[in-house]
């Protein structure tokens, strides 16, 4: 039984954000915890691709209609991801622990099983991320504040983002849903995760979200930046299926920077901020909304360590004398994008010397 869950961990890894062994072994327990020994023999037949039951079941050898049953069960329990084309043509195809299992658990978590999820990213996931060259998350600024920039970028707009698709949902931010459970955290927007397309798609089939409206998604948005959240998606120019909203005490991507000194795994937004010596009164108002502790106050100065600071504008939407702007970054300075999701995977995949699509 458990050469199995060795093997499903093996092919788990072959995803570029990967699934790394440990010396603790809790990757072995946590896919014991999610897996039944039947699951975990199927998962090494699925592929990354979408796949019709048919091609799977004859793949395996399996009866399409018994082995299609299980596949969707193994979907609702977010262990793989489902597509519907239509009500006949149904593809399953399986996703990387994060950004996917461990995101689709939402509705799934205890204590227990939270503290196998945590000592699992700490031993296996922050050590794999520590010499990474290329970020899969993206900072996006607030909005109304680089308006004035002629060089703005679609990918840096969040309405643009929101515009480009016509299906949202939203869902708990599960950092923060752990955190609380487990009696920590900070008491900032919980339901802020958003997902467009297909994405939505899947959260609302499978309840880990609701359906919201595109006016909905925008009015999230700003409730967010009024809380001192970071908006990120994916890494991409095209296609985005996600925006996530994110805190510094808890959310997972940024304690690489803040926990764990890691400033490689997100991609900076194209701008920086910059404080106006003449005017700043060093309240400390930007301090308390950083959210990667880039800014200090010193000689009743606020200064931004650029090195640190994301381009994200929580400082510079609450300064009270409006001291503080985004600058763009020079070109050499300018954070790496590529145009769509399939570039980036491939760019992570050569980083981390693995081939995708595996087979």
């Amino acid at each position: 039984m458990s050469n199995v869950y060795e093997k499903l961990r093996e092919r788990l890894d072959m995803f570029p954000q990967g699934f790394p062994k440990t010396k603790s072994s809790v990757e072995l327990e946590i896919v014991q915890h999610l897996f039944t020994p039947e699951e975990a023999e199927i998962m090494l037949f699925l592929r990354p691709s979408p796949e019709q039951v048919s091609i799977i079941a004859e793949r395996m050898s399996r009866d399409e209609a018994e082995l299609g049953d299980v596949l969707y069960k193994m979907s609702r329990k977010g262990l793989i991801l489902r597509f519907k084309a239509s009500e006949e043509e149904i593809y399953y195809f399986l996703v990387p622990w994060m950004i996917g299992i461990w995101e689709f658990q939402l509705k799934n978590l205890t204590q227990e099983n939270i503290k196998l999820y945590e000592k699992y990213y700490e031993e296996g996931i922050v050590p794999s991320k520590q010499n990474s060259k290329v970020a899969g998350f993206r900072v996006i600024p607030i909005e109304k504040e680089i308006q004035g920039s002629s060089e703005v970028q679609p990918y840096e707009k969040a309405s643009e983002i929101i515009e480009a698709n016509t299906s949202f949902a939203v869902a708990e931010c599960i950092c923060r849903k752990e955190a609380r459970i487990m009696g920590e955290g900070c008491d900032k927007l919980l339901e802020a995760c958003l997902t467009f397309g297909p994405a939505a798609d899947y959260y609302i089939e499978n309840e880990l979200g609701r359906e919201i409206s595109k006016e909905e998604a925008r009015e999230i948005l700003l409730k967010a930046e009024e809380d001192g959240l970071v908006h990120f998606s994916s890494n991409h120019k095209d296609n985005k299926i996600f925006m996530c909203n994110c805190c510094g005490c808890c959310c997972k991507a940024l304690a690489h920077m803040t926990k764990y000194n890691n400033l490689g795994v997100i991609a900076k937004s194209n701008y920086y901020a910059t404080v106006d010596d003449e005017t700043c009164t060093a309240c400390e108002t930007c301090v308390e909304r950083c959210q990667v502790d880039a800014i200090r106050v010193g000689n009743d100065l606020a200064v931004v360590d650029t090195d640190r600071c994301i381009g994200c504008g929580l400082c510079v939407s609450t300064c009270p004398t409006e001291s503080i702007s985004l600058c763009h970054r020079q070109p050499d300075a300018v954070s790496e994008i590529f145009l769509d999701q399939n570039e980036l995977m491939q760019a992570i995949a050569r980083d981390t010397n693995k081939e995708f699509p595996f087979e």
